[in-house]
């Protein structure tokens, strides 16, 4: 099949993060955006048209360009098609003009971001892949954070347990509260990357969160607490907190403690807050916002247990 040319671009220059467009105040706060908005609209289309270019290449340059494999492509688009369970149409269809069509770009055009972004992470990671260097991909990665920050965007590149994509951009202080947790190769580690994902990934699922926070915590909670107890739980353990009246850096006053403290008392509060954890004929979803509020306190408990800072009472 005929190759089609496309010519590499550069996308932003350094030192530009901080221009202020004429007109408006410094630290102006606006709302972000959650679609793609007609002014990104042509920077979201170059950068999908790079990455495919990345993905699809035919390992051959000559005068400074590079040629997109058109069969490779086409297998590209099959395999968005069938991990999204629909007909995309972009099959014969040309990228840019494609998404410049507003029902396109709102209604697919962040999921073909966001399945992008996991198929060059999935070339960064592929021994094989040698055309073109790991060093492009990660460039082209970096280059869609500045254009999601720089257009206002709710959503970010993250990754979490090891995937590359879109998620929701939150507090920069309790991002960087949650990362140096998730960045650590333990269960709970790990185990809370996969609440957060579920949380903020494009595809949400907030009872999985809420049920894979809870695992988060036990997994340093439960050997502090009951080491030798193979069958405790987050609710047992918050027992024994109780019965042994563990402490916590931070207490209420005397008449108003309670015994084990605060930490015990927010950990029985995640076990017995969690609306379908018993299931039945009509259960209750977990909510985005309780989904939120679990994801982030089981941050704050899991670096709390990690620091030492809940403690058995001295004997």
């Amino acid at each position: 099949m005929k190759n089609q040319v496309i010519y590499p671009y550069a996308y932003m220059e350094e030192g530009k993060m901080g221009w202020v467009p004429f007109g408006m105040e410094e630290g102006m706060s606006s709302a972000l955006v959650g679609g793609v908005p007609d002014y990104m609209k042509n920077s979201l289309i170059d950068w999908m048209t790079q990455a495919e270019l990345l993905l699809c290449n035919d390992a051959f340059s000559e005068y400074d360009a590079m040629y997109i494999d058109l069969d490779e492509r086409h297998n590209l688009i099959n395999e968005f098609d069938r991990r999204t369970k629909q007909e995309s149409r972009l099959y014969d269809a040309d990228t840019a003009r494609y998404f410049r069509i507003s029902q396109h770009s709102d209604s697919i055009g962040l999921q073909y971001v966001d399945f992008l972004l996991m198929k060059l992470d999935e070339a960064i990671k592929d021994e094989q892949y040698v055309f073109p260097p790991s060093e492009e991909f990660h460039s082209h990665i970096q280059n869609l954070d500045i254009i999601l920050e720089e257009s206002g965007s709710k959503w970010k590149v993250g990754e979490r347990n090891s995937i590359c994509g879109l998620e929701e951009r939150v507090d920069p202080a309790m991002q960087q509260m949650a990362d140096d947790v998730m960045d650590s190769s333990s269960g709970y580690g790990k185990l809370l990357s996969e609440a957060w994902h579920y949380t903020f990934g494009r595809e949400p699922n907030y009872s999985a969160a809420y049920s894979t926070a809870i695992k988060a915590v036990e997994s340093i909670a439960l050997p502090i607490v009951e080491p030798k107890n193979k069958k405790s739980t987050l609710s047992k353990a918050s027992q024994v907190m109780r019965d042994q009246r563990w402490e916590f850096q931070i207490e209420a006053r005397e008449e108003n403690n309670v015994p084990g403290g605060v930490i015990q008392l927010l950990m029985s509060g995640l076990m017995n807050s969690q609306p379908d954890r018993h299931g039945g004929p009509d259960p209750v979803a977990v909510s985005r916002e309780k989904a939120q509020a679990t994801v982030y306190s089981a941050v704050f408990r899991v670096q709390c247990f990690k620091a030492g800072l809940v403690r058995r009472p001295a004997s």
